[in-house]
Parts: structure tokens; sequence; C-alpha cells
């Protein structure tokens, strides 16, 4: 990613070819204390913000529980590396599309991983999907729109991550769920992998697309270095809808070693509006820059957004008294409809006293989400996490903040480790604009009164508003919140929200029974296992975000019955031929029982598996007397049963 790159390369090869970008571990330094509520606010000297900006109890209001519809389903859960993407889009009519990373089985590497796709053509949504659109494995979807004789239809971009390059696929109309033409582009000689890319096109016939370029060395994959940068983005676009490329892997203007050490995959983001093309690249340690273009991306322009005065940050002097601010690396960019561009980051900061080594320190306990449009002297906070109990502190623990060791264990002193990569607490912005110009960013961010089993923050999908461009923002109504003052202990993440907004803001995102990711936050420790998670779709009427109606619940400390007595992981392998594990956790301890039935609710085995102390636990499950079906399991202690469902081969 940055000047860490190179060693975490040699000791994370596992990691990086499953796509978790690179990061520092275990920052040598870390803010272990409570967020003061005061910190997470401007940088400037004046509090520029309207009710919101500071948690206000009249928005402790009860939740109306707008609806979330399932549209996908994915074993594959790390949907970013950092920017999410514009993944869902509004079609004329009211019509949806949306994409994710899916695969329908858990199995190592995820071999049938793909771009899941499905598209609500009136008011309601077929079936959730789990199975990819392409014929092979790939990853990180774009999905846009091309016009050609007249016809709009939709174009899907996944990289490969192995090769490199992208598979394109394309169907016949907007919402037509085959996408019978199916090509692979921007394949690269000398064994050079570009991935991660973000694409975007102006509804004509022109593609623009930025990536970074992957490398691991030991597996043949060279590092490849332009003007300097190690690992560099770069730009692509193609005027004919993907058949040809006429800019293939350039460098913007500026991006060179003066200010950059090296690229990060998912640090930048694009959006396209007529003949105007922006992009904003930066990351932890950088400057946050936006490239545009006027004339479909002939020629650009650099400005910058926010200037890190330590560029480029390799082995240089912050003292840990005094970090300097940065952004996470996680963006999101849209020219609104006045053709101003604005620009989305998350806020962390960075110190390193040892500048003998390729390490730094960051600091994730950070909250806040940061706006910056054209026009402006600095970035402005758009977005930030909640002093649910108002104490004066955002109550996060050491779990949420934490990464797995270099060999995939936990750091001492937790119970897990859930943080998204080297992102912020306030990270994953998407932002959306309505006809009347107001601005919309939704984000995710933790819950202090929501604690998972492994006592660990869940997180919720907030949304952030401004009526004049920026200027002012309305912070942080939640959106994933259940209804009747109800908190939901579910994680809620890597939200996309539509370009444009109608009478709604639509928004997809990716709902998971605990925090983190099995791809990141997994590792040795077997506190994320790789279940299925969900991709949800949310409408949310523009005229209740406005009206901040779309509050917290009244009665925060109302809570669902309590998850963290007793939580079963589905069982994996799963299906299985011989013998099957499932991971408990249990607050107290007590016996276990364990009951086997068919669908039916035939009980075919029952067994006492004897007293688990508190804590966590594997539990075998065999396959003996069984055939080849689906089955539940159900682990039952002296207060609470859960049920599984299981396949046996």
């Amino acid at each position: 990613m940055k000047k860490q790159l190179l060693v975490i390369l040699s000791i994370l090869p596992a990691y990086l070819f499953a796509q978790n970008n690179a990061t520092v571990i275990n920052p040598k330094v870390n803010l272990a204390q409570p967020i003061s509520a005061n910190f997470s606010g401007t940088d400037q000297s004046i509090f520029p913000y309207k009710s919101g900006a500071t948690y206000n109890p009249e928005l402790y209001k009860k939740h109306p529980g707008y609806s979330a519809v399932l549209i996908g389903k994915t074993f594959y859960d790390l949907q970013t590396n950092a920017s999410v993407g514009r993944r869902v889009i509004l079609h004329d009519e009211s019509q949806v599309s949306a994409v994710w990373t899916t695969s329908p089985i858990g199995e190592a590497n995820w071999p049938t991983r793909g771009i899941g796709y499905n598209h609500k053509a009136s008011t309601t949504w077929p079936a959730p999907v789990n199975n990819r659109l392409e014929s092979q494995r790939t990853g990180w979807p774009s999905i846009g729109i091309l016009e050609k004789a007249g016809t709009k239809y939709e174009f899907v971009m996944g990289h490969v991550s192995t090769t490199g390059g992208w598979i394109l696929s394309k169907n016949t109309a907007v919402g037509n769920s085959t996408f019978g033409s199916e090509s692979t582009v921007l394949l690269q000689q000398n064994s050079k992998v570009a991935i991660w890319g973000r694409a975007a096109t102006n509804n004509k016939n022109t593609i623009h697309l930025i990536s970074n370029y992957f490398a691991d060395v030991a597996n043949g994959i060279p590092l490849v270095k332009i003007k300097g940068v190690t690992s560099p983005s770069t730009y692509c676009r193609s005027t004919d809808g993907g058949v040809t490329w006429d800019k293939q892997f350039i460098t913007l203007p500026g991006y060179d070693s003066t200010r950059v050490v090296a690229g990060g995959g998912d640090n930048y983001a694009i959006d396209v509006k007529d003949s105007i093309v922006a992009i904003v690249i930066g990351g932890t340690g950088e400057d946050v820059a936006l490239y545009k273009s006027t004339n479909n991306g002939n020629t650009f322009t650099r400005t910058v957004v926010e200037e890190f005065p330590f560029s480029p940050f390799t082995k240089k002097f912050i003292p840990n008294a005094t970090p300097q601010k940065t952004a996470d690396g996680s963006f999101d960019i849209i020219i609104g409809n006045d053709n101003k561009i604005h620009v989305f980051f998350g806020r962390t900061r960075v110190s390193d006293e040892d500048t003998t080594d390729d390490s730094y320190s960051f600091y994730p306990r950070d909250a806040q989400l940061m706006h910056w449009a054209e026009g402006f002297d600095s970035a402005n906070t758009c977005g930030r996490a909640k002093d649910y109990d108002q104490n004066g502190t955002v109550d996060i623990t050491n779990e949420t903040i934490s990464f797995l060791t270099a060999s995939g264990s936990l750091p001492s002193g937790v119970a897990s480790a859930t943080r998204y990569g080297s992102t912020a607490l306030v990270s994953f912005p998407s932002s959306s604009m309505d006809i009347n110009g107001n601005l919309y960013v939704v984000y995710s961010a933790p819950h202090e009164l929501a604690i998972s089993p492994f006592n660990a923050n869940f997180r919720d999908i907030y949304v952030s508003y401004s009526k004049d461009g920026g200027v002012t923002w309305t912070i942080g109504q939640n959106i994933t919140a259940t209804a009747f003052g109800l908190i939901s202990n579910k994680e809620n993440v890597f939200a996309s929200a539509a370009k444009r907004c109608d009478n709604y803001l639509h928004l997809i995102y990716q709902e998971d029974d605990l925090p983190g990711t099995n791809l990141q936050n997994n590792g040795n420790s077997n506190t994320h296992p790789n279940d299925e998670n969900r991709i949800m779709y949310r409408a949310i009427p523009v005229s209740d975000i406005l009206g901040n109606v779309v509050g917290d619940p009244v009665s925060v400390n109302k809570i669902v019955a309590d998850p963290k007595i007793f939580f079963v992981s589905q069982n994996q392998p799963n299906p299985f031929n011989s013998e099957t594990n499932a991971i408990i956790y249990m607050r107290d301890g007590s016996d276990l029982t364990l009951t086997v039935s068919d669908l039916s609710g035939k009980v075919m085995r029952t067994e006492s598996l004897g007293y688990h102390a508190a804590g966590n636990h594997s539990i075998s499950i065999s396959a003996d007397g069984l055939t080849s079906g689906l089955y539940l399991y159900t682990l039952t202690n002296k207060q609470y049963s859960i049920t599984k469902k299981m396949q046996v081969k």
C-alpha cells in the first residue's frame, strides 16, 4: 500500500493473493482510550454544522424501520479493501440494478467467486442471487450503462486476480439478467497484474477505468514501478464500449515519486458526467488528489484536495504526541448537478518516531468522515460515530480497532480483531444527489451499544445530508437501526448508493452476523467463520432524511435478546462427508445438548456433549447414520437453543 508495502509483501503472500489490502498489521502506537466527542468535530476553528453535528437528543426517535430487501447472498465477504465504488444504478422509471462480489459456496479461495447481479424492474425484486454471471472467477465489480444505436444496455467488469485484466460482460437491454457477451480486456504482457478496477461511463459508449497493480514476486507476479511509484494506480479508456482501449495504464499528471511512494488497491474513486471525468486518488500518508478532465479523458489537471505535508511518506519523523492527519484510503467522488465535484474520504492519523525501518503508526480509532468540494479551502466533517449513551465519549472496544498479527493470530488481550484493513472507524463513503441538488453520503460506523459475541462493536449504515453543497451538514442518521427502539446486532458495512436519487435514496450493503470479514479477520482465531452474508437493498424517502425522521431509537438501551449469551457459527465444511465443526460461544458455563433432525422435524440423533465452560468451543458433528441431504442441527444449553442448517454429501 504505502511505505510498508515491501515488508507486508514478504510476510503475507496468502492474504495478498486473496486481495487483502497491505496494511500495518500492528501499529507501534495505538490509542486505547475512548474517542473524545470533542475530537470528532471540524478541523477548523468554526463548527459549521446544523443540528446533528453533535449528538442531539431530538434525533433519538423511534426508528421507522425501513424494510430491507434481501437481493443477494455470498460466502465471499470482502467487498472492497477501501473504496466501495458505484455498484447500484437507479435507471429511469424507478428501475434499479445492483452488483456485488458473490460466491455460492465457502470453499477455500472461493473458486466460484464472481459478480452477483440483480435488477428491480417494478416494485419488487426477484429472488436473491448467489451465483456469478460470468463463466470464470472474477471479483470487484463495476456496473454502468452504455448506448448503441439508440438502445441502452448494461455492462459489468470484474477483475481476474491471477492474470490481471477484466472480464467485460454485456446484456442486450437494461435489466436483462443474461450477460451473453463476455470478453477479456486489458490483459498485459510479462505477467503484469492490474486489478481492483473502478469503471464509470457517461451513459454513452465510453468506459473510463482506474485500477492498481498487484505484485507477488515469490509467485511470479512482478513488481511494477512507473515514475518511481511502486504498484501504481493507472487510468484506461475505451471509446467503443470496451472493444478496444485507446488509453491503457497511463499514470495521471503529478502522480510520481515526488509525492507518492506506492499505490494501494481501492484507494481511489471515479465519476463521469458528459465530458467530465473526475478521479480521486490518495491514501494513508499521501495527498488527497483530484484529477479532472473536461474533454472525456484526453487530458487531466491535478488539484490537491488535502496535502499531506510529509509526502512522500517514507522514514519521515512525525512525533507520536502530534500525529499528522491523513486520509484512510476510502473515497467517493460525485459530479453534482452544477458540475461541481465533491470528494469524500475517511480520516485517520499517522506518526513515525522510528525512521530506521519501513513501518509507521496509524490511529484507527479516528472517527470522522470528510467532505470537500471545488472552491473549498479545506475539507469539513460530514460524518462520525455517535455517542449514544451521551457520556462524552464514543466507547469503542479494542476488538473493533485490532487486526490480526502477521501470522494470522489475535493480538494479546483481545477476543477478536475486526478492523477492516487500514480504514478508520468511520469509513466507506458513498454519495448521492437529488434533483434539487441536496447532497447525501452514506457511510459505516460502529455502534457503541451493540457488542458482538467476541466483544467487537457492530457497525451500522448512517446517512448525512447537506442542502447547501456541503457548506453545512446534518450528520449521522442511522439507516440500519431496527424499528421499535431495538438495536439490530448485525454488521452492516460496504454501503453503495445510487448516484442519483428520485424520491428515495437507493443503496445496497452487506449484512453479516459478526463484525469484520472471514477473509481479513478470521485467521487462526476462528472468530469469524466463513458464513453466508446477505446483500441488502433499502430505499429511504429523501423527505424523511431531510426531515430528520430517520433518527435513532428513543430507548437506546432496549436491546434485542442478547446474542452475547449464546452464539453458534455456521458449521464448516458445509456440505461435508464424515464430520463438520461449528464454533460456539457461551458467556456462562453449562451442559450442552446436540440434536440433529431432518427438514420435516424428525429427530435423527440427540446426544449430550457434557459441560462446557464459558468461552469459545469447537463442536464436532458426525454424519454417521445420515444419508445425503439437508439437516438441521440444534445446540441447547440451560437457557438458549440455536438451530442451523447443514448438508451431508
